[in-house]
């Protein structure tokens, strides 16, 4: 419930900031600096930044520490995307296991992420079903994602290429793992 209020208010600050700047939507979205620090700064109420590092929540063992881990790996998903940041993905992930993480770090290893997709906002997450588990071990969590409208920038210049329209429940399914006292990626399917 805080979640969806805090959500709910930075997306009508996003909106009252807009109608009192004038000019066209595009120009308020957000754009990704490689210069700009990806540490959020400790202030009394929680923002979002599309170029902000997700904060890991504390791993918890069962059914709400896997919904937590999941919705962070989505939330690092999306802050790959907006930053071409990937060591954040692949420090969350099984690289044995995770190919969409492979292919991040590999793109990133090569210098091959050129353009950057950035939200005006933070997604809505929702748990479309309890999670799964077999073992004891391995959950597979499938959530619903709200994500607001962006934009397709490219990386080095910061131009934009696109406007991203928003998408309402956006699968988002996770195969993690509980192994040495934390979670850890095995793979994810966006959309």
């Amino acid at each position: 419930m805080r979640k969806t209020l805090t959500t709910a208010a930075v997306v009508l600050m996003l909106g009252l900031g807009t109608a009192a700047c004038g000019g066209d939507d595009e120009s308020d979205l957000p754009t990704a600096d490689a210069t700009t620090s990806a540490s959020p700064s400790p202030s009394a109420t929680p923002s979002w930044s599309a170029d902000a590092k997700p904060e890991r929540p504390q791993d918890e063992k069962g059914a709400e520490g896997a919904q937590a881990f999941a919705e962070f790996a989505a939330d690092t998903v999306l802050y790959v995307m907006a930053t071409g940041d990937a060591p954040a993905l692949t420090s969350i992930a099984d690289m044995s296991t995770c190919s969409g993480c492979k292919d991040w770090a590999d793109n990133y290893d090569a210098g091959k992420i050129k353009e950057l997709t950035i939200s005006s906002g933070p997604a809505r997450h929702e748990l479309v079903d309890a999670p799964t588990v077999n073992d004891d071990v391995f959950y597979q969590v499938q959530l619903a994602l709200d994500i607001p409208k962006g934009v397709s920038v490219l990386k080095d210049s910061g131009k934009k290429t696109d406007t991203i329209s928003a998408a309402k429940d956006l699968p988002f399914k996770t195969n993690i793992l509980w192994k040495d006292d934390q979670w850890q990626l095995l793979t994810y399917d966006l959309g």
